[in-house]
């Protein structure tokens, strides 16, 4: 038979069934083979329906199971061949389940997610291994709490599922809210939101990790993009009939009955519709009804999608790691260019250098040569033959204009010392002038001395005398004013004729000048060409005289072997065959006017033979590039295939480590610890294969460093290796969490396995001190007359006890968590493990003697708890058990009874133990104030008493000190809060 599914929503809450045998066409009269399974819980009747009166030939449920997705079934009666039942009958189970339907449909409503809720995009998060998880769109996939469930498309890699949920307060305020998470209300969780209040994940205010602090950069947004699953359209539902295959299916295999009636929605594309019983069937089985044996998990969808991320994943590694080189190599250049223009504007600046600033340009010019030579990288060499070239072209101008600067100089002092000379005979001429005007002058003054005294002469003089002066006077007057006339005649005369003759000269050299200047111009340009045509013709001898050089037979032309002896003297190179045949078929005859033309004809067969070789040179030098590549391809290959291998260990390392954080493992602590191992073993085979692959990519690095011509070459492939290695890296790590959280795990496991031993040593031992009537000290006193047990003597006593079962080994364990860290088990210790406390059910007294007519110490009220002295024993007067034991409330001592004489209990075992209703803490100390934390406490923890509650009188709080019976954790614990609020209640 296969496995079906039982049940109304058939995919979300399945149970295995028993699925149906061979099936026929409608039920047989009576009690009769009707569809053994049909998709019935093996608990039904012969026939197997729910109600063995099945009635003649008809089925007692009508109605036709549900489809998947929920979509109600058909209504239907057994299939043709069917006899019909009980009319009434029939009508009643149809009722019947038709109101079971309706209240299926509803809890499933309830059940499921809001419709038309949008999806959700997620973006942003400042932890990049988070993000790398969560980022992405989600859309609806369930509900929890009452709040929508979403799923994340594609999950987050490596087949992990990413949901965003919403958890409420039923582990407290601090847990209450919405999570991403791989499992709803999982221990593994990425990020938490504390709005309780919103009906949807909210937009803002995620913390990452859950317990950081507030990422700002992570949103949460409607995404727009239309929802990849669409909604199936509804279909009419068909009646059941015969048994047939669903539409479109193939015919069932023959040890199958046809589906009779199905549900009218189709089956999700991963499953392949199964048989249902015989033709008609009833409410959870039957038409349609698919089984599990024939539901596909989409593990094949899922790997395909998976490897279609991870193949996307490389190509957007590969792209990311090609953009980056590419952004590299684009600074290189730009630096490069930059570092080669701050070198050009040097030397520009020596280009337009002058005498006097040029030692200051080249010092400028040397000085950023240096600076910039290695960032210079491939243009170096060029721009220093720029500079160089730039240097001796400006040394050349700058020799250039000093010489000019000393022809210059030396032809002002020429025109200086011309100068210099007219100068001084223009001085000379006007000395003269001056002396004889200055010889003028005194004779004018002597004339006008001597008229002056012949105005003062006069006066007492005679007429004769008077005009004897005045006649002297006025010879002398006169011959010195024609005397002056003269000479200013002779000064005005010279100066307009040396202006003149001046004007003259000077117009004569200026036009002298100007024809000198077109004459140089002419004798430059014919001497230009005379020196041209001068050339030329020294060529054309030149020509001429090589032909005849080389035209050995001098028959005017040169033959064959003497164009091969032209080659060699002339270009150093031994034409190939080829080439000559060519060049003589081209020029034959060669006579003298060819001998240009052979000349080009030879370079060229030269320059393209050196081609050839320089290609050849340059292919040898590709091989050997292309074989240095190839070993560092190698290099990286090896790296990459140790990183995938790696990869895969870690995924070994994964599955065996998953199981033993799972809730739900049922390992006990050694296997734990033995799969922990195996991981540890897993981990550092990774661990090594991520080192070789380091080391590989370490010497391809220095093998492309080292070669000019590799550098470089392993940017892409290194970049790629190196991040897929940080990933695999990223997940042992979190293997190597899980590790330490599975030993912790098997820690506590062990402990717990352990106590629980003790616990039934404990019991035993009680047992037996009960049973022989005996306290603890007397029991300890009669196994080693009262010494410290040793290993052996306690494995000795612990075979007495008959109701103790040990397996190999329990004996050491117990021994150690009896004795600690002592080589042997003190009284003290022993008599610690066999307390016994009572609490009692039922207000009682507590009396001084054993005798329950003895006087009363106190009342015990309800809930008190009491240490056992001595073991229970018979009151002889009632019949009644009494036991001798003291009050932990007020220490207060006498014998209670355990249950009256009519059955009533008044003390039951226990008290001791209490259990965490709200988180608190374990501390080392009584004062809360003055003791250090071990640890927190959460809900649900059970703790051993050692000490009952004590006053803190620093905090006003009762504490208490016990013993987790998680992991032996020892510590004090306040039980309730200053303000009433419980910590710790008995249990």
């Amino acid at each position: 038979p296969e496995i079906g599914i039982y049940g109304d929503s058939m995919w979300q809450q399945p149970q295995p069934f028993k699925g149906g045998g061979k099936g026929f066409d409608g039920g047989y009269p009576g009690q009769g083979m009707g569809c053994k399974g049909g998709g019935f819980p093996p608990q039904a009747g012969k026939g197997g329906f729910n109600q063995p009166p099945c009635g003649k030939g008809g089925f007692n449920q009508p109605l036709g199971g549900k489809g998947f997705n929920q979509h109600q079934g058909m209504q239907g009666c057994g299939a043709p061949g069917g006899f019909p039942g009980h009319q009434q009958h029939h009508q009643q189970q149809h009722h019947q389940q038709h109101q079971q339907q309706q209240q299926q449909q509803q809890q499933q409503q309830q059940q499921q997610p809001p419709a038309g809720a949008p999806p959700l995009s997620v973006a942003g998060c400042q932890n990049p291994t988070v993000s790398n998880i969560i980022k992405g769109t989600y859309t609806v996939a369930d509900s929890n709490h009452n709040r929508p469930v979403y799923k994340k498309d594609g999950g987050g890699g490596n087949n992990v599922t990413v949901l965003i949920y919403y958890w409420d307060e039923r582990d407290g305020p601090n847990f209450s809210g919405w999570w991403f998470g791989p499992k709803v209300g999982g221990d593994q969780v990425w990020a938490y939101n504390g709005n309780m209040a919103s009906p949807t994940p909210p937009r803002d205010g995620w913390k990452v990790p859950w317990d950081g602090p507030l990422d700002p950069t992570l949103q949460l947004v409607p995404s727009h993009h239309q929802q990849q699953h669409q909604q199936q359209p509804q279909q009419v539902p068909v009646p059941g009939g015969k048994g047939v295959p669903p539409p479109g299916t193939a015919a069932p295999p023959a040890a199958c009955g046809g589906a009779g009636q199905y549900g009218v929605a189709p089956p999700p594309p991963h499953v392949v519709p199964g048989c249902g019983g015989g033709g008609g069937c009833g409410m959870m089985g039957g038409g349609g009804g698919f089984h599990q044996g024939t539901v596909r998990p989409p593990m094949a969808v899922a790997a395909r999608q998976a490897e279609e991320a991870k193949r996307r994943e490389q190509e957007q590694a590969q792209r990311q790691a090609e953009l980056k080189v590419k952004r590299e190599q684009e600074e290189l250049r730009r630096k490069e260019q930059a570092a080669a223009l701050a070198v050009r504007k040097a030397i520009q600046k020596v280009r337009t250098a002058t005498p006097d600033n040029y030692d200051d340009l080249r010092a400028q010019l040397e000085e950023a040569q240096v600076s910039n030579l290695e960032a210079m990288g491939s243009q170096a060499e060029k721009v220093s033959e720029e500079a160089a070239v730039a240097l001796e072209q400006a040394q050349a101008r700058v020799d250039e204009v000093n010489a000019r600067a000393v022809e210059d100089e030396k032809r002002a002092l020429e025109q200086e010392q011309l100068r210099k000379e007219q100068e001084a005979k223009i001085e000379a001429f006007v000395n003269e002038a001056k002396s004889k005007a200055t010889a003028m002058l005194e004779k004018v003054k002597e004339a006008e001395e001597r008229a002056e005294k012949l105005s003062d002469a006069t006066s007492g003089a005679t007429p004769d005398s008077m005009v004897k002066q005045a006649e002297t006077a006025e010879k002398s007057v006169d011959e010195t004013m024609q005397a002056a006339k003269n000479t200013r005649w002779c000064s005005v005369s010279a100066f307009r004729k040396v202006k003149r003759e001046i004007l003259e000269l000077t117009s004569k050299l200026a036009s002298g000048v100007r024809s000198l200047d077109k004459f140089g111009i002419v004798v430059k340009t014919t001497r230009e060409s005379a020196a041209k045509k001068a050339q030329a013709l020294q060529k054309l001898e030149d020509r001429k005289q090589d032909f005849v050089k080389y035209d050995k037979d001098k028959d005017g032309k040169l033959s064959r072997t003497e164009v091969e002896n032209y080659c060699k003297a002339v270009t150093d190179f031994q034409l190939a065959k080829g080439a000559l045949d060519a060049i003589m078929e081209a020029l034959e005859p060669i006579t003298a006017d060819k001998l240009r033309p052979l000349h080009r004809k030879v370079w060229i067969a030269k320059s393209e033979d050196l081609a050839r070789k320089q290609r050849a040179e340059e292919d040898a030098r590709r091989k050997v590039l292309e074989d240095q590549r190839a070993a560092v391809q190698s290099m990286l290959d090896e790296a990459a295939s140790l990183q995938s291998s790696a990869d895969a260990t870690a995924t070994e390392a994964e599955q065996k480590a998953r199981p033993l954080i799972s809730r739900e493992t049922t390992l006990s602590a050694e296997e734990i610890q033995e799969a922990a191992s195996e991981a540890e073993k897993l981990l550092q085979k990774a661990e090594g294969e991520l080192s070789e692959a380091v080391a590989k990519l370490s010497k391809a690095k220095e093998e492309c460093d080292a070669n000019e011509n590799l550098k470089g070459f392993e940017h892409e492939d290194k970049g790629r290796i190196e991040h897929l290695g940080d990933r695999t890296r990223g997940r042992l790590n979190k293997v190597t969490a899980a590790i330490k959280l599975a030993r912790e795990k098997a820690l506590r496991k062990a402990f717990a396995e352990t106590d629980k031993k003790r616990a039934d040593c404990v019991t035993a031992i009680r047992q037996k001190m009960t049973a022989e009537s005996k306290s603890g000290e007397q029991c300890f006193e009669a196994i080693n007359e009262g010494n410290a047990l040793t290993k052996e003597q306690f494995a000795a006593f612990l075979k007495t006890l008959s109701d103790l079962e040990l397996q190999e080994g329990d004996v050491d364990k117990l021994f150690e968590n009896i004795a600690g860290d002592e080589a042997s088990i003190s009284k003290e210790r022993f008599m610690e493990m066999v307390r016994m406390f009572y609490k009692c059910v039922k207000a009682t007294v507590m009396s001084e003697e054993k005798s329950i007519k003895s006087k009363t110490v106190r009342r015990l009220e309800l809930g008190e708890v009491l240490e056992v002295l001595e073991p229970a024993s018979t009151e002889e007067v009632s019949g009644v058990q009494r036991v001798r034991c003291q009050a932990v409330l007020d220490q207060a001592t006498g014998w209670v009874t355990l249950s009256g004489n009519q059955g009533t209990s008044f003390l039951e075992p226990g008290g001791n133990f209490y259990s965490c209703v709200k988180e608190t803490l374990l501390t080392d100390g009584l004062s809360v104030q003055n003791s250090k934390t071990i640890r927190r406490l959460t809900k649900g923890e059970v703790i051993e008493v050692l000490e009952f509650p004590k006053k803190d009188a620093s905090a006003d709080v009762n504490r208490l000190k016990g013993k987790a019976k998680s992991d032996g954790v020892v510590g004090w614990i306040t039980v309730a809060s200053n303000s009433g609020t419980p910590f710790l209640e008995p249990c």
